[in-house]
């Protein structure tokens, strides 16, 4: 299983979390994990319509392609807004 560090940058929080995380799973999946992990508050009953904004590369990562698709790599930055 190939994993990334990424930085999870929580904006209302002004706070930047180094995370592991698996290159396999899906967006919708880790909208789901952080949610719960972190406590995002983030409403998630109609899935299909919440996403995360990424650099590195520069993208929205929404639905159920997995993070591998979206070329997330080591030092890639997710924004929770």
């Amino acid at each position: 299983m190939n994993k990334v560090i990424v930085i999870l940058y929580i904006h209302k929080l002004n706070k930047k979390i180094d995370i592991e995380i698996p290159l396999d799973i899906t967006a919708n999946d880790l909208v789901l994990a952080l949610n719960k992990a972190y406590n995002l508050n983030i409403n998630t009953e109609n899935i299909m319509d919440v996403f995360l904004r990424t650099e590195n590369p520069i993208a929205l990562l929404r639905g159920n392609r997995t993070l591998e698709e979206y070329k997330i790599r080591d030092g890639s930055i997710i924004n929770v807004v």
